[in-house]
């Protein structure tokens, strides 16, 4: 039994059960969680679909537990796909609509899962990354069927636009070794120049942040934006899909990829997303424009990670190479870790408070040689501790957080730091 199998057998949400009699024959697939989204989204998500010939979107109306009435924007919006198209194909909370195309697209589809009627919303705790691991599960299944035919998943939002160049890839021979792509995003006006600027403020801390990783050499320097995911299905299997959370679960699925295989991000197709206030989740994009907002300057909230900090990252990792390259597969044990890093003592201090020493007893007992160890290291120190540690060193050595004209400057200093969020 292959990995793909026994996930979809022990790992993959009830709706994979529900497909064994779906039609038709699809190159690609687009799996998108909608909660309270105009019907607009739906004659989007149609025009894209009428120029992108045998593509089937896999879209999970949905709605929390918490919300004690219908979400009347979902009802809208599945009122108006039953209107618009012809439905060929329902089991139970599953239905199948053909979208016109023109004759050089055919067989274009959405697939409608109702996880907001019927007695069926999403656990509140669960959130959008359950909707988002029921669309990809029902994506892998599919594949299984060999209904799709490309071995990537692609997973956004639903208030994007999607280019046309969307299903091209540098890679295109299906490399094994690529455990994801993440494509490029930029937020494009919603009508509100206030809400316009500080989401255009929040973009460039996220891409500051990955400037960061970039600069201190972290493998985990990819934006983890869940409206850009393009996934490899095996590799998908292998981490057990979409983490159920109300938010981060893009983060966190990315963070387990990195660890079964490459994560690229691409220059090109560039996904928009559009500037909007949303409660949709606890904590990001959204609620963090909405926080913006709320202050008398936004252009001088302190919401950068201070450049020193990801300095300070270089150095650690480089002192995690020279700890691996000095294990012995013979005597399987290490000189003291602390001498890595002799000329800084708050580097020292915040790995203390992550247990290191439990992480280097682990790398060691699970390694015969320094390359296995240093595979180890990087597999513990992912990107959820890489951001860890940032936070304790920037409590420890007094690096707050500081305004974008702050970060540009101090990025001016610093040589060969990159600045594309500048």
């Amino acid at each position: 039994m292959s990995n793909t199998q026994k996930y979809l057998k022990r790992y993959a949400e009830p709706e994979v059960d529900l497909l064994k009699q779906l039609p038709g024959s699809f190159s690609h697939c687009v799996c998108i969680p909608a909660y309270n989204e105009s019907p607009e989204f739906i004659q989007r998500l149609i025009n894209f679909l009428a120029c992108h010939g045998s593509t089937l979107a896999i879209v999970v109306l949905n709605q929390p537990d918490s919300d004690k009435q219908l979400v009347q924007n979902n009802v809208h919006c599945k009122t108006y796909l039953q209107q618009q198209n012809e439905c060929v194909w329902h089991k139970d909370y599953l239905q199948l609509y053909s979208i016109p195309a023109s004759a050089a697209n055919k067989n274009c589809a959405v697939l409608l899962v109702d996880r907001f009627d019927q007695g069926l919303p999403i656990p509140k705790k669960q959130g959008v990354g359950l909707a988002r691991k029921i669309a990809t599960d029902i994506a892998l299944q599919l594949i299984e069927q060999k209904i799709i035919q490309s071995q990537w998943i692609y997973s956004t939002d639903a208030d994007t636009l999607l280019p046309d160049n969307y299903f091209q890839r540098p890679d295109q021979n299906d490399n094994q070794s690529i455990a994801a792509f993440v494509l490029a995003y930029q937020h494009i006006s919603g009508g509100d120049v206030a809400i316009d600027d500080a989401t255009q403020l929040y973009e460039q801390r996220l891409k500051a942040y990955v400037d960061g990783l970039t600069f201190a050499g972290s493998p985990y320097a990819f934006n983890t934006v869940g409206s850009t995911l393009c996934i490899n299905a095996s590799h998908y299997a292998m981490v057990r899909g979409f983490p159920k959370r109300a938010a981060g679960e893009d983060f966190y699925l990315l963070n387990k990829l990195r660890k079964t295989g490459e994560v690229i991000e691409l220059d090109q197709p560039t996904v928009q997303i559009e500037s909007r206030v949303s409660h949709r989740t606890p904590f990001g994009t959204g609620p963090a424009v909405d926080e913006i907002l709320s202050k008398q300057a936004p252009s001088e909230v302190e919401i950068f990670y201070h450049p020193q900090l990801f300095t300070s990252l270089k150095t650690l990792l480089q002192g995690f190479d020279d700890i691996a390259s000095g294990f012995s597969s013979n005597e399987k044990k290490l000189a003291p870790w602390q001498s890595a890093f002799a000329d800084s003592e708050l580097i020292i201090k915040a790995l203390e408070l992550m247990d290191f020493d439990r992480a280097i007893k682990h790398c060691s007992e699970n390694s015969r040689n320094s390359k296995q160890f240093a595979m180890h290291l990087t597999h513990w120190f992912d990107g959820f501790r890489t951001l860890k540690w940032l936070h304790l060193f920037r409590d420890i050595a007094g690096y707050q957080k500081i305004c974008l004209q702050q970060y540009e400057s101090l990025v001016m200093k610093i040589s060969n730091y990159p600045n594309s969020s500048i």
